[in-house]
């Protein structure tokens, strides 16, 4: 019996997947696993949940984010070193794959689902061939995910993916460019059936927008939360969405009552000079007819709290962007704060253009890769420094996690939700953060009084 071992390496820097609130289950491995001939011996580690060791196989397959690749491959290198054949793929590789092809055997770009039985058919014939193209598939005939094969105690969410694909192309985004323009959706009848197969009660939809992008999308969310209703699925739900969902009150009091709690938000910046920059057309557009509060509250009245994700340090911005934030936030009634730094993934427009003009600042790669983790800027800003950036977005967090605001805020949560599990899950999401920033360099470094002066009503 062949042994197959999937490997989901982990970043060195703990982040919020080593947080158990915070974790859920990585869904494109247990989909390669599904799609493998049932006469392999399959093994699934994920680094979040438990440290890499070196184990026997016969073929192993890697997956990596950016910020991840090179632990990926450094387990490559082990196991070739061991004439072992190593399989690459991902969102990282499939943007660098000449780069990947250095440190194992065989590169997967685009959706490996499409390729991978040719490429074990290929395994097992002694031919494996140096690179496969996946591309984008058509998501009917994708099977049921091994989730058997996941660590079953440590992930507190469950995960699910109804869709795959952006027409949106945002300049810092590269999931345009891994999964396309087409949003492409799966057949509800597949999606509903392998919900009913999660055994937690709290799922994290791993859509990018859940409600699409145009009527017939709604349509299709609209019937998957009544589906939800008329089989009596209990569920929690935290979901991603544009901020357009708020102009549809019947779609949100109907999500709601399907059980969405959470809503992740890609609001980035309440800059309009930021947002045209970012090709943030949609959220320009509402920023510009002072919607932004208007669509948020709708959002929170309905029954579900507002994760709202912003991105710090752009070219528009100067030192006076994180107090507008903060007020922002704090009259918006944010329920949750992501907080990151404009980073140019491989891919991505804002790559193309940093790099083009020569402001990447560390060209050392692949170890560069290290640092682009979200929270780091790998180029300097227009009109502030990076260290300026750090202090600022260690100002506008501590002011955000502090106790008295955390008690106003969890108390603004119930009050406008009036959901118990609303207010539970936004608490416990807002801690995790806190966890992860209270645990970062930033926080060691920046964290002073007299640093923050400077931001107040700067």
């Amino acid at each position: 019996m062949p042994k197959l071992l999937l490997i989901n390496p982990s970043n060195e820097h703990r982040g919020l997947g080593n947080i158990r609130s915070t974790a859920w289950p990585p869904l494109n491995l247990p989909y390669i696993a599904a799609l493998t001939p049932s006469y392999y011996h399959i093994e699934i580690i994920d680094e979040n949940v438990t440290p890499f060791k070196f184990k026997q196989a016969d073929l192993v397959g890697v997956t990596a984010y950016t910020s991840s690749v090179n632990r990926a491959y450094q387990i490559c290198k082990d196991y070739r070193e061991h004439g072992i054949p190593t399989v690459m793929g991902g969102i990282h590789v499939s943007m660098m794959p000449h780069e990947a092809m250095r440190y194992c055997s065989v590169v997967v770009t685009g959706e490996a689902e499409s390729v991978w039985p040719e490429l074990i058919k290929d395994f097992e014939q002694g031919r494996l061939k140096r690179r496969y193209d996946g591309g984008q598939l058509d998501l009917s005939n994708l099977p049921l995910p091994r989730r058997d094969l996941l660590p079953k105690h440590h992930y507190l969410w469950g995960s699910l993916q109804t869709s795959r694909g952006c027409p949106m192309n945002c300049a810092f985004c590269s999931v345009t460019a891994f999964n396309g323009r087409r949003y492409r959706r799966r057949p509800l009848e597949a999606v509903i059936e392998e919900l009913e197969q999660i055994p937690q009660r709290l799922v994290m939809i791993a859509d990018d927008n859940l409600v699409g992008y145009g009527r017939t999308d709604r349509e299709w969310a609209s019937e998957f939360f009544k589906t939800i209703l008329r089989r009596k699925i209990k569920k929690y739900f935290f979901v991603q969405a544009s901020l357009q969902i708020g102009e549809d009150k019947e779609l949100l009091k109907l999500a709601a009552a399907a059980g969405v709690r959470i809503l992740f938000v890609g609001m980035e910046s309440i800059n309009p000079a930021t947002l045209a920059g970012y090709n943030k057309s949609v959220n320009l557009q509402q920023i510009e007819q002072g919607q932004y509060q208007v669509l948020i509250k709708n959002i929170r009245r309905s029954g579900i709290a507002c994760l709202g994700a912003f991105m710090i340090g752009g070219d528009h911005e100067d030192a006076r962007v994180f107090d507008d934030t903060l007020k922002f936030i704090q009259s918006a009634c944010i329920d949750i704060l992501q907080l990151t730094k404009p980073t140019p993934l491989p891919g991505t427009r804002l790559w193309q253009q940093l790099q083009s003009a020569g402001r990447i600042l560390n060209q050392n790669f692949p170890a560069a890769w290290d640092d682009y983790r979200l929270t780091k800027l790998v180029f300097e800003p227009a009109h502030m420094s990076r260290e300026e950036v750090y202090a600022g977005s260690t100002y506008l967090r501590c002011q955000f996690y502090s106790p008295v605001e955390t008690f106003k805020r969890t108390l603004k949560t119930f009050l406008t939700t009036r959901s118990p599990s609303a207010t539970l899950l936004a608490f416990m999401i807002n801690r995790s953060y806190m966890k992860a920033f209270r645990e970062s360099d930033h926080y060691r470094r920046y964290n002073h009084y007299d640093m923050f002066r400077r931001f107040e009503n700067a």
